[in-house]
C-alpha cells in the first residue's frame, strides 16, 4: 500500500503537489493560530469571569458580615442599658425589652439574659427561663468578652421552637456579651441566637438577581472547609479555606465536573471579629468559557476554509508557474542527445521529473564536453605561456633597443646641432641665405630629437625604477622646483602661490619628476597671458591626499582630457607651445605606481587644473 501511494504521488503533477502542499501548510498555520488564539481567549475569559465571580463572592460575604456585625453591636449596646439609662432592669423589664428587640428584626430566634451561674433570668417568649445554660459555648464565650460563634444546630431550643418550613433542624449563629453592672462589674451574660435561615434568604435573593442561564451557585463554607449554606453536593473536598481565598481557578468538584471557582472571605471590621467563613461562587466551565469556545470553533471553521482557499490558490499559481517549466521540459528533451522525439511526453505527469530526467542527461553530455574542454584548455594554456614568454622577451628587447637608441642618438644629435650652429656663426657670410635657413632648420630638428630621446629615457626611468619609499616633504620639494624653473625662465615669470602640502611616503626621485612636469607645463601654458598665476594646493580626502596645480593659461577642451595622459598626445600646436607630449604620460605612470590616480579639468582660455591623489599612508611597492 505504501508503494502504491508513493507511485501515485510520483505520477501526480507538480501542480497538484503544490496545491496539496499549500493546503497542508495553511492548515498547519491556521491550526496553530487557532489553538493559540483559543488559548488566549480562554485565559481572558477565565480572567474576566473569575473577576466577576470573585466580585460577587466578596459582595455576598460583605453583605452577610454587615448583617451579623449589626446584630453584634445591638447586643453590645443592650448590655450597657442599665449603666447608660440608669435603670434597674428586673427580669420582667428585661423580657419586655428583649421581645421588642426580637420584634424589630426577624433575624433573632431567641434572646436571653443569664446570671453569673448560667441560669436564664429572662428570655423572649419565656423560653428556657430558669434553665441552666452554663455548658453552652455561647455562655462561656460571653463571660469573657463579646463574641460571635459559628453556625451550629439548635440543642435546647430545638423542641421549643416551631418547625422550619423545609423540615430541617434549626441552625443558629450565637452572639453573646458580658452583662455589666455600673459599667464595670459583670452580673451575667446577654446571648442571642440568629436564625441561619436569614443567610439562606440572602443567598437566594442574590441568585434571583442573576441570569439563570449562567448556572451560578453560592456556597458558604466554614473554617474547616465544610458547607454551612447552599447545596451539600457537589462538594469541594480536600481544599482548605485559605486555598479558596486565592485567585479564581478551575477546580474539580465531587460530581466530577469542572467549575470556575472564586471565593470571598469574611472580614473583621472595627470591634466585629468576623465569622471566619468563606463565600464560594462557582460556575460550570462550559458556560463560563462558552464565548471563548464559540470563538475558537469559529476560528477553526474559518481556518479550514482559509486553508482550502490557500490550497486552491496554490494549485492555480503552480499551474501558472509550471507553464514555463513545461516549455523548459520540452526544450530540455530537444537538447537531450537521445533519439526520442521532443513531442513524446515521458511517463509521469510531473514536469519537474521530466526536466530533471532531461537535465541529468544533459549533465552527462556536459561532463563529457567539460573533459574535452579541460584538455583543450591545458593545451591552450601551454600555448599562452609560450606566447607570453615570447612577448615578454620582445618587450625586453624593445625596451633595450629604445634605451640604446635614446642613449646612442642623444649625444650625436646634440653635437650635430652645436656644429651646425657653430658653422653658421663663423662661416655664415659665405653660406647662401637659403642654405643658412635650411641648416638652422636641421639644427632645430636635432634639438627636438635630442629632447625626444631625453623624454624617452625619462619615461623608461619612470617605468623601470624600483620604488624606494621615504617621507617626502612636498612643500619643500615644490618650493625648490619653483625656484629652479623661475631661475631659468625667459620672459615674465608667473606668480606662484604654494599652499600647505602634506608630506607622504613616496619615492622622492619619481615624485620630483611628477611635480617638475606639472609645474613646467603650468609655466609654459600660462606664459602668454598678461598676468600669469599658478596656485599649488592640497586637500585630504579619506585615506588619500589630493594635490592640485592650477594655472590661468591657455586651458584645453574638457572633452579631450582623456588624451592628455597618453604618450605623444598634444592638444596644442607645436608652433604655439613646444613639447613632445610625453611629460603627462610620465606623470600618470608614476602616480599609478604609487597606487594613486591623476585627472585634469579645464575650459579653453580659462586655465587648467591638474590633480593627482596619493595614499596618505605607506604605499605597497609596485
Amino acid at each position: 500500500m505504501v508503494r502504491s501511494l508513493s507511485d501515485a504521488i510520483r505520477r501526480t503533477g507538480s501542480q497538484t503537489r503544490v496545491g496539496v502542499a499549500f493546503f497542508v501548510l495553511a492548515l498547519v498555520l491556521f491550526s496553530i493560530t487557532g489553538g493559540l488564539s483559543g488559548l488566549s481567549a480562554r485565559r481572558e475569559a477565565e480572567r474576566a469571569s473569575g473577576a466577576m465571580l470573585a466580585q460577587l463572592a466578596s459582595a455576598v460575604a460583605a453583605r452577610l458580615d454587615a448583617d451579623v456585625a449589626e446584630r453584634f453591636r445591638e447586643i453590645r449596646r443592650l448590655t450597657e442599658i442599665e449603666t447608660t439609662l440608669a435603670l434597674d432592669m428586673t427580669p420582667d423589664r428585661w423580657r419586655r425589652t428583649l421581645e421588642r428587640l426580637q420584634t424589630s428584626t426577624k433575624h433573632y430566634s431567641w434572646i436571653g439574659v443569664t446570671d453569673m451561674d448560667g441560669t436564664v433570668l429572662a428570655s423572649t417568649g419565656g423560653l428556657l427561663q430558669g434553665v441552666s445554660v452554663r455548658q453552652r459555648p455561647w455562655f462561656k464565650a460571653g463571660l469573657d468578652k463579646p463574641a460571635v460563634l459559628d453556625v451550629h444546630d439548635a440543642k435546647l431550643l430545638s423542641s421549643l421552637l416551631p418547625a422550619t418550613a423545609n423540615g430541617e433542624p434549626h441552625r443558629f449563629i450565637d452572639v453573646a456579651a458580658p452583662l455589666l453592672h455600673s459599667g464595670r462589674q459583670r452580673k451575667g451574660v446577654l446571648g442571642a441566637h440568629l436564625n441561619w435561615d436569614w443567610a439562606e434568604q440572602r443567598r437566594r435573593a442574590t441568585l434571583a438577581t442573576l441570569d439563570a442561564r449562567q448556572a451560578l451557585d453560592i456556597v458558604i463554607v466554614n473554617r474547616q472547609g465544610q458547607a454551612d449554606l447552599g447545596p451539600k453536593e457537589p462538594a469541594l473536598r480536600g481544599v482548605s479555606a485559605a486555598e479558596l481565598s486565592l485567585a479564581p481557578v478551575v477546580r474539580t468538584w465531587s460530581d466530577g465536573r469542572q467549575y470556575l471557582t472564586a471565593a470571598g472571605p469574611s472580614q473583621a471590621a472595627d470591634d466585629y471579629p468576623g465569622m471566619g467563613w468563606t463565600v464560594v461562587v462557582r460556575q460550570p466551565v462550559d458556560i463560563a468559557f462558552e464565548a471563548a469556545n464559540s470563538l475558537q470553533r469559529r476560528i477553526w471553521i474559518f481556518g479550514g476554509f482559509g486553508a482550502l482557499m490557500f490550497g486552491v490558490l496554490g494549485w492555480w499559481l503552480a499551474g501558472v508557474l509550471n507553464e514555463p517549466l513545461r516549455r523548459v521540459a520540452v526544450r530540455a528533451r530537444v537538447l537531450t542527445p537521445s533519439p526520442s522525439s521532443p513531442d513524446q511526453t515521458p511517463v509521469g505527469a510531473n514536469e519537474v521529473d521530466q526536466v530533471a530526467d532531461s537535465i541529468s542527461k544533459l549533465i552527462e553530455e556536459l561532463r563529457s564536453r567539460e573533459h574535452e574542454l579541460r584538455e583543450f584548455n591545458e593545451r591552450l594554456e601551454d600555448i599562452i605561456r609560450q606566447r607570453t614568454s615570447e612577448l615578454e622577451q620582445s618587450n625586453e628587447d624593445l625596451q633595450s633597443f629604445t634605451n640604446s637608441v635614446s642613449h646612442d642618438l642623444r649625444s650625436p644629435l646634440g653635437q650635430m646641432a652645436v656644429l651646425l650652429r657653430f658653422m653658421l656663426q663663423h662661416e655664415g657670410a659665405d653660406v647662401p641665405a637659403g642654405v643658412s635657413r635650411k641648416i638652422e632648420m636641421v639644427a632645430t630638428e636635432c634639438d627636438r630629437l635630442r629632447q625626444l630621446c631625453e623624454e624617452f629615457l625619462d619615461l623608461a626611468f619612470a617605468q623601470q625604477r624600483k620604488l624606494e619609499l621615504s617621507t617626502v616633504d612636498m612643500g619643500q620639494l615644490v618650493q625648490s622646483l619653483v625656484a629652479e624653473i623661475q631661475s631659468s625662465w625667459e620672459g615674465q615669470a608667473p606668480q606662484v602661490v604654494v599652499g600647505p602640502l602634506p608630506s607622504i611616503q613616496a619615492d622622492p626621485v619619481l615624485v620630483r619628476q611628477v611635480w617638475a612636469n606639472l609645474l613646467s607645463n603650468a609655466f609654459k601654458y600660462s606664459s602668454k597671458v598678461a598676468e600669469p598665476r599658478i596656485v599649488v594646493s592640497a586637500v585630504s580626502e579619506g585615506a588619500n591626499v589630493v594635490y592640485t596645480v592650477k594655472d590661468n593659461g591657455a586651458g584645453f577642451d574638457a572633452q579631450e582630457a582623456s588624451r592628455l595622459f597618453g604618450a605623444f598626445q598634444r592638444l596644442h600646436d607645436q608652433r604655439d607651445f613646444k613639447g613632445v607630449g610625453i611629460g603627462l604620460s610620465i606623470v600618470k605612470r608614476v602616480v599609478q605606481r604609487h597606487k594613486g590616480r591623476v585627472w585634469a579639468e579645464s575650459k579653453p582660455g580659462q586655465g587648467a587644473q591638474f590633480h593627482f591623489s596619493l595614499p596618505a599612508g605607506e604605499v605597497l611597492v609596485a
